[in-house]
């Protein structure tokens, strides 16, 4: 009977072994059928460990964002309305300085204003202290020496002669003539000297006779010369212009000299105003130089 129980015994033993051995596969399956799922739930919480700083950071600056917009938008308004106190303080410079630049703009043309009558003061004084020159240093000059004209002048180096002589076909008409003379390189002094024989009809007429004719001018200066008088004067073109003018009277011709610039305010108008001159009081005829050159100089 003990032998029947100990082998009952021993076979409910087994069956134990046996039920916890397979209670030991079953957990072992549970466990690797679970590993997956643990593993993904591990890698699920790493990559929202990881994503979390970058959603904070976002928010940050987000943050940052809306309350520079914020600030950027109360200024905008502050400016709208009239501005805070900083901005009021740059409006207010900012009207003192245009005020400031008005009134220097003001005082500018005012002294503009007086310039303007300054130069005019100027220039007429300058007008009505000019003079014929009766010696010109004209050494180092040029010569317009031209068989075809009756008359030379000297001119200095700096200027050029510019347009051909004009004669008159009618021959019993004195020998017309007409030179001009310019300053080289001066676009606002183009022609601006002209020598002409002119007033054709009082040519043959005495010295006497040519003088009455111009004496209703208003006559700046008179000289004489070896070969005549000159007269100076200021003569006025169709446009009602001031036209400075010399007349050189001789015995058989009349010339006319003028200087053709109207805006007295130009650069350089006083100079070649003076130029003008100089060059007027070179002339001589060439008929009379030319026998000054033949005749020899008496020996003292």
């Amino acid at each position: 009977m003990r032998m029947v129980d100990d082998n009952i015994i021993e076979e409910l033993e087994k069956g134990g072994e046996k039920k916890e051995k397979k209670s030991a596969a079953k957990a072992k399956k549970a466990i690797l059928k679970a590993e997956p799922e643990v593993r993904a739930s591990k890698a699920d919480n790493k990559e929202a460990g990881f994503l979390f700083p970058l959603v904070v950071v976002a928010v940050v600056i987000l943050a940052i964002i809306g309350v520079v917009f914020g600030y950027t938008k109360d200024k905008i308004t502050n400016i709208t309305n009239g501005g805070t106190n900083v901005t009021k303080d740059l409006e207010n410079q900012v009207n003192s300085l245009t005020q400031k630049f008005n009134e220097m703009q003001k005082k500018a043309e005012s002294l503009e204003k007086t310039n303007e009558a300054n130069k005019e003061v100027v220039i007429d004084l300058f007008d009505k202290s000019r003079v014929i020159p009766l010696k010109v240093n004209a050494l180092d000059w040029n010569v317009l020496d031209n068989k075809d004209l009756s008359f030379l002048v000297s001119y200095p180096k700096e200027w050029e002669v510019v347009n051909p002589i004009i004669e008159v076909k009618d021959k019993t008409q004195p020998k017309s003539e007409a030179i001009s003379l310019q300053p080289i390189g001066q676009a606002d002094y183009v022609n601006v000297i002209t020598i002409r024989s002119d007033y054709a009809d009082f040519a043959k007429l005495t010295m006497a006779e040519k003088e009455d004719i111009f004496k209703e001018l208003e006559v700046i200066d008179r000289a004489d010369f070896p070969f005549g008088k000159m007269i100076y004067f200021i003569n006025f073109d169709k446009e009602n212009n001031e036209v400075p003018t010399i007349l050189i009277l001789t015995d058989n011709n009349i010339y006319r000299a003028t200087f053709n610039v109207t805006n007295k305010k130009i650069d350089n108008y006083f100079e070649y105003r003076k130029t003008f001159e100089d060059i007027v009081a070179t002339f001589a005829l060439r008929a009379v130089a030319a026998e000054k050159a033949v005749t020899p100089e008496p020996k003292q």
